[in-house]
């Protein structure tokens, strides 16, 4: 349950305080002695917020209660009326704890991605993640429209807050047009806020139900071309995404972007605990026997991804099996059939996606070569075998007028306005 106990205004402009920020946070942020800021966490068995004074000093990181009321700070044997002034204090009048004398020296101000309530607007909510709400405002500063992740009040201990700093951690690694923007967080008070890029198409996932048949092939491939883009940034920045799926794919602008970072590790190879439950139709099958998910599961996923994005009418992968039977099947070997609407040269990518082999799988930056080919000769020839409305369609350049080293630049391309 959150606590209705509010931060002191005079505390949360305070430019080091950095609120609940986690200990593992701050200790990178406090890198010399003498290095110091306030943090706070909520103690949820009494639902009150408590105050730490975090220090570097030479035998580690010290944490040091404040006692705030609201009238005065304390601290061992200083106090002062507020945190501000007794900090103040405690620069020129240092205090010794347990013999080590606590000496402060530089202040660490708040880093780019750390915002606070007051830089948001909400507007409305649009949805709902694994952790809490989704809405939709806007930033104060430039007025940009933004979706807000918000963390629900069974969220706000440490377990809920710990799993929406793993997202935040990978997501300031991250700038790339196929990547869903990451704003920054905000702390400074509850609620717990991720500030994200707000896309006006939704997800992937529900244009595919909304406009069936009415969404062409050559827009199709268009998606899973651009979403290739974003995987490949991905594996390259060594970050493996783990919940590759078209609800995990949204669209700006006719952009298709990866989304949802929840489960995404930034490494090579990452043990799963597999009694947690976890997207088993999207799961490569040797998870089964290692336990470990890497570049090649996710292309795995991939593979069952663009047998979404083909599929006419929408339906969930293997729609017509229990979670048990798809984990049993295709251990034993079996794949889904290619959608009667895929191009054969889609299905061929998607059948090397999906081998048994996993080091025998192409990795990110083949997959995003392998679709952009279909991708060009998709565009060229949209009056071809499978028919499609007729509609503006996105393209493709051709390589001899666009760099290789430009290829990931898909936020260039035009193609129809999403659905209102």
């Amino acid at each position: 349950m959150g606590s209705k106990e509010k931060v002191p205004e005079e505390d949360v402009n305070l430019p080091y305080f950095h609120g609940a920020l986690m200990n593992q946070d701050a200790d990178q942020l406090l890198v010399n002695d003498g290095d110091f800021m306030v943090t706070m966490k909520l103690q949820a068995d009494i639902n009150k917020l408590q105050f730490f004074l975090a220090v570097r000093l030479k035998k580690g990181v010290r944490r040091y209660e404040i006692k705030r009321t609201p009238t005065s700070a304390k601290l061992v044997n200083r106090s002062a009326g507020t945190i501000e002034k007794l900090i103040e204090k405690l620069k020129t009048d240092p205090v010794e704890v347990k013999g080590e004398k606590v000496i402060l020296k530089r202040a660490i101000a708040k880093g780019k991605f750390q915002l606070m309530h007051k830089d948001v607007i909400f507007k409305k909510k649009i949805g709902a993640g694994a952790y809490g709400t989704v809405y939709r405002g806007r930033l104060v500063k430039t007025n940009e429209v933004i979706a807000v992740k918000k963390l629900d009040p069974e969220g706000t201990d440490q377990d809920g807050l710990a799993e929406m700093m793993k997202e935040a951690r990978v997501m300031q690694l991250y700038d790339h047009p196929n990547i869903v923007k990451f704003h920054g967080f905000i702390l400074d008070d509850l609620p717990y806020l991720l500030v994200l890029e707000f896309c006006n198409g939704g997800a992937v996932e529900d244009k595919l139900i909304d406009k069936g048949s009415r969404l062409s092939v050559p827009t199709r491939v268009q998606y899973i071309y651009m979403a290739s883009c974003g995987i490949e940034y991905l594996h390259k920045k060594n970050c493996i995404h783990r919940d590759i799926a078209s609800r995990n794919c949204l669209i700006h602008k006719g952009i298709v972007k990866i989304a949802d970072f929840g489960m995404c590790r930034a490494q090579s190879v990452y043990k799963m605990d597999l009694t947690k439950p976890c997207n088993l139709r999207w799961l490569a099958p040797e998870v089964w026997d290692t336990g470990e998910t890497r570049f090649n599961t996710d292309i795995y996923a991939f593979g069952i991804m663009m047998w979404e994005f083909f599929e006419i009418p929408y339906a969930t992968p293997y729609t017509d099996m229990k979670a048990g039977q798809v984990k049993r099947k295709t251990r034993a070997g079996y794949r889904l059939p290619p959608p009667a609407a895929m191009p054969k040269e889609i299905a061929e990518i998607m059948k090397e996606c999906c081998i048994p082999e996993a080091d025998k799988r192409p990795n990110a930056e083949k997959l995003k070569e392998l679709l952009e080919e279909v991708a060009k000769k998709i565009t060229e020839t949209q009056s071809a075998s499978i028919a499609a409305p007729v509609t503006t369609e996105p393209t493709v350049k051709s390589k001899t007028d666009t760099p290789k080293s430009k290829l990931s630049k898909v936020s260039k391309i035009d193609p129809p306005k999403a659905k209102k």
